[in-house]
């Protein structure tokens, strides 16, 4: 399974890059071996990776200056700006644990935050003073930093350092704990795409307190030289792209949308230089695929959880295998137990921080229960089929996967969007969808019109289910569903 990511890589380029165990010895690598090659900018400044992994050092300096004992954890609420990519490096190679913050959060949440994942202080961007002014943990400015460099914590793969928000397996945010070597795998993985992989140009599109922004959107950009442009603001961010023209781009399926929309109306030109998009954190629409390739933007999916540092597996193959989610990533060991894939490697996190019960379920003996449902061909491509915690439970005791149907959905042309969930018809439980509809091709049709087309589509999904897995309600909705900030579709708010 691993040679499927070695053999899409320029070899002479893979030979030049080995997986480093700790942060401060990663920092160390990039520093070497791209010394004068850009690493971060906001367009106005520019930093190689010397001034970088300098900067990191100052900013050490300044941590040690607090203080606080090694493996303190301390938060950052900050946008996605070159302060809050410093300091992501600079708090675990100061020997403390991080943990970025999701921008939304509330005054509340933060105090709660701080108390339950006992905080030792916050870096705070200065669009978050006033949410932060009584919480009950210090805070400092992101900007703080010191005037000379200092030596990196003595640190070892096992680690800690950092902690991630999840909804995990079992529904409720939980922090998932990840040391030095999990982070780094992760990072190490995210390396892998088609062709030449150095010196590339890319924008931090997704927030870096989400692991698939931290870890495949701005770390394994650091692994490979490449420069990646601050986005503090969405919109400007996808402004941003025929400006600083971007090879590749970390997106979610709602932002390729976005984008995919934007280039019909002002053309291929928009696009710039964008050659690469690697997509994840929800399903992707093979429409996306296709409509991808026509523009010569090769798109790459992937799986992957954040107990297991974001990259469980990758396909850069959607041309000729648009449902599966590729393969195995390198370094982790796979087993299905009961159709649920198991996970173990050095990616899988320690634990919830301080949850023991949620851990249990979760952990055993080193392999992590991913909650999902998959199947696996002849040639060792994975298939996502569905979630445990969301299988409907018919009346006559069937299990119904509604990604399974889902997946079918979205390679019909008129669907955007759609969840399957229970819904009541005539006093019984039966299998129902929503759907979001895809509007260019419905243009100038009435309410009645997309209607009768969208239970057209559903009658033709139906032909390809089973009797006990068809769907019998079908609603039409105008608005977006609520997500979360990877943009997943939130199906207990719905």
């Amino acid at each position: 399974m691993n040679n499927y990511f070695y053999n899409m890589v320029d070899p002479d380029e893979m030979a030049t890059l080995e997986y480093i165990p700790t942060i401060p010895k990663f920092l160390e690598f990039i520093k070497k071996q791209y010394s004068d090659y850009p690493a971060i900018s906001d367009k106005v400044t520019t930093y190689t990776y010397e001034e970088l992994v300098s900067r990191v050092a100052k900013r050490v300096t300044f941590i040690n200056s607090l203080g606080l004992e090694k493996g303190s954890n301390i938060a950052v609420l900050a946008k996605n700006d070159l302060d809050a990519m410093e300091l992501f490096l600079a708090i675990p190679a100061a020997g403390h644990v991080l943990i970025m913050l999701p921008n939304a959060l509330n005054d509340k949440a933060l105090a709660g935050i701080s108390m339950k994942f006992d905080l030792a202080g916050m870096f705070v961007g200065k669009e978050f003073t006033e949410v932060t002014a009584n919480l009950p943990c210090k805070t400092w400015s992101s900007t703080s930093i010191g005037e000379t460099e200092s030596t990196f914590a003595d640190v070892e793969k096992d680690t800690t350092a950092a902690i991630f928000f999840t909804g995990g397996t079992t529904g409720a945010p939980k922090g998932a704990v990840h040391s030095h070597g999990s982070i780094m795998r992760g990072s190490f993985n995210g390396v892998f795409g088609p062709g030449s992989i150095l010196h590339k140009r890319y924008i931090a599109m997704l927030p870096l307190s989400h692991i698939f922004g931290a870890i495949m959107g701005y770390m394994a950009k650091l692994y490979t030289g490449s420069l990646t442009y601050t986005c503090t603001d969405m919109r400007a961010g996808i402004g941003d792209i025929p400006v600083v023209r971007p090879t590749t781009l970390v997106l979610v399926p709602g932002l390729v949308e976005i984008i995919l929309n934007i280039a019909k109306l002002k053309g291929r030109a928009f696009l710039g230089d964008l050659e690469l998009i690697m997509c994840g954190a929800a399903p992707v629409p093979p429409r996306q695929m296709e409509e991808c390739r026509e523009l010569g933007i090769t798109l790459c999916a992937g799986y992957g959880l954040t107990e297991c540092a974001n990259l469980t597996s990758g396909n850069c193959d959607t041309d000729k295998k648009p449902e599966s989610m590729g393969h195995i990533y390198p370094e982790q060991q796979v087993k299905v137990v009961d159709g649920e894939l198991w996970i173990k490697g050095d990616n899988v996190m320690k634990e919830y921080y301080k949850d023991p019960e949620h851990t249990a379920e979760v952990l055993e003996d080193g392999w992590f229960k991913t909650g999902d449902l998959v199947e696996f061909d002849d040639n060792d491509w994975i298939y996502i089929t569905g979630r445990i915690k969301n299988l409907i439970i018919l009346p006559n005791g069937e299990n119904v996967s509604p990604e399974e149907i889902e997946e079918l959905f979205y390679k019909q042309p008129l669907v955007k969007d759609c969840l399957v969930q229970e819904m009541e018809m005539n006093g019984n439980t039966v299998i129902g969808v929503e759907i979001i509809p895809y509007m260019p091709e419905l243009d100038g049709a009435s309410e009645e019109e997309i209607q009768n087309r969208l239970q057209e589509t559903v009658n033709e999904v139906n032909k390809e289910l089973p009797p006990f897995k068809r769907v019998l309600k079908m609603k039409v909705r105008t608005e977006d569903f609520k997500r979360s900030g990877a943009m997943k579709i939130l199906r207990n708010q719905v």
